[in-house]
């Protein structure tokens, strides 16, 4: 079974179709979301009112691998957030014994930057951990693709690194390094979380990820992880540093219309130097950011203790001196007089000159010009599926079946291709105004 979608020449060949069906990851704005296979979201009326002892209340979050819900907790008389995975992600019984393993080991971990795991457990037919709930917001609700100021990045940035550096300690990587998954809390503490796809690097058990598979979020991942290579601490520190770049620039370093043309930059291109193109004033931070974005692993800070001391220099180093804030001397004041006189001369002449084209101006009929209409410019999404005949929603709203081209403006939308038979694929994907965009979908059937 293969899966394919937005094909270009000169892009990237899967040498692993496997590989490449394991990126069931959350892709956001910016990449493209790929969740597939996926199953239609249960119905209020199906789910249960409690897993384990904890009841329900509200639902936080959905995402690929399960639901989040605010939940309470009887036996200790406390709300938790308490992610529910989705049935049709608990596969087998070896996966349900390594992820409560690997889950148990990332709850010995205590760390004041990192959202602690209280339970894990089994319930109606799948699997349920209870963390710390959280009021914050998500970074990438604070960023919005606006620059943060560069004493607040670090501030922020040195305690991601400082939990990052414990929990590589502790053997624990967490892959999928992105702003949604770090939270500010109301204090203005970082809570680094959602270690759903973390690995324990353990290389005496059977529990690590395969070489080839494909995990994280595209515009966040590392090179290796692109390839399919060995992850450790070092690709959760590469985009820590693609975080940063963003903070401070206002956009990322590596970006493309699809995912084929983000991985292509993110293994081929080099990162813009920020302060070389004028982003930010701040050369150990430009530096520091670029060392983060190495393409080879050996090449970037090798802990997170590391960064952060880094970065807490790159604050200190751009402390401006009392002493460098020099105003500028009074002007004399008989200089002062003369500018006066010269601007009351200018407004004179300039009044002279409205009065005078008025009356020229009102002796002759108006003229009446028609506005030409602006167009709105258009791109062409060609979406081709295999089998075809795949019903096509645009931002939930039905357009057609595949094969089709649909004109749609510039900007992102959200798609799902639904066919009888087989798993729903959805997307996130960019329309550009420069050229058309190709989508084609492999559809897999429902065994």
């Amino acid at each position: 079974m293969t899966v394919t979608f937005f094909e270009q020449p000169g892009g990237i060949t899967w040498q692993r179709q496997k590989s490449f069906q394991k990126m069931t990851s959350r892709i956001n704005n910016g990449g493209q979301k790929v969740v597939n296979p996926s199953t239609q979201p249960e119905t209020a009326s199906d789910q249960p009112e409690k897993y384990g002892r904890y009841k329900l209340i509200s639902e936080l979050g959905r995402g690929t691998m399960g639901v989040v819900y605010k939940a309470h907790d009887p036996q200790i008389d406390r709300m938790v957030a308490l992610k529910i995975l989705r049935p049709d992600r608990v596969v087998s019984k070896d996966f349900v014994v390594r992820f409560l393993r690997e889950a148990k080991a990332i709850g010995r971990i205590s760390h004041p930057n990192i959202v602690t795991v209280y339970d894990v457990g089994q319930d109606h037919g799948t699997i349920y951990i209870a963390m710390e709930y959280l009021e914050g917001r998500p970074l990438d609700k604070v960023i919005k693709g606006r620059k943060i100021p560069v004493d607040t990045t670090i501030e922020m940035c040195v305690q991601v690194a400082e939990a990052l550096g414990y929990a590589h300690s502790k053997g624990i990587t967490h892959r999928d390094i992105k702003p949604s998954n770090i939270i500010l809390t109301p204090e203005k503490q970082i809570k680094l979380t959602d270690f759903g796809i973390a690995r324990i690097e353990d290389p005496n058990t059977a529990q690590q990820t395969q070489a080839g598979d494909i995990l994280g979020t595209p515009v966040y991942m590392a090179p290796e992880q692109v390839k399919g290579q060995k992850a450790d601490g070092r690709t959760d520190l590469y985009a820590l540093g693609v975080i940063v770049y963003e903070m401070v620039v206002g956009k990322r370093p590596f970006g493309g219309g699809n995912i084929a043309a983000i991985f292509q930059s993110i293994t081929h291109d080099p990162p813009v130097d920020p302060m070389d193109a004028g982003y930010i004033d701040n050369r150990p931070l430009a530096d520091l950011i670029l060392k983060s974005l190495a393409k080879n692993p050996p090449d970037r800070f090798q802990t997170g203790a590391a960064m952060a001391d880094a970065l807490k220099s790159c604050n200190a180093d751009q402390k401006p001196s009392a002493e460098k804030t020099v105003r500028p001397p009074k002007p004399p004041e008989s200089k002062k007089m003369i500018g006066i006189g010269l601007l009351v001369c200018l407004c004179a002449m300039v009044a002279i000159g409205v009065y005078t084209w008025n009356r020229q101006r009102s002796s002759a009929p108006p003229a009446v010009v028609d506005a030409p209409a602006v167009p709105i410019a258009t791109s062409l999404l060609t979406v081709t599926s295999t089998p075809d005949g795949a019903q096509i929603f645009i931002d939930s709203v039905f357009k057609g079946s595949t094969p089709m081209d649909i004109p749609l403006k510039p900007g992102g939308y959200e798609i799902r291709l639904s066919l009888p038979g087989h798993y729903e694929w959805e997307a996130r994907f960019q329309v550009d105004e420069k050229e058309p965009t190709p989508l084609n979908v492999r559809l897999i059937p429902i065994q």
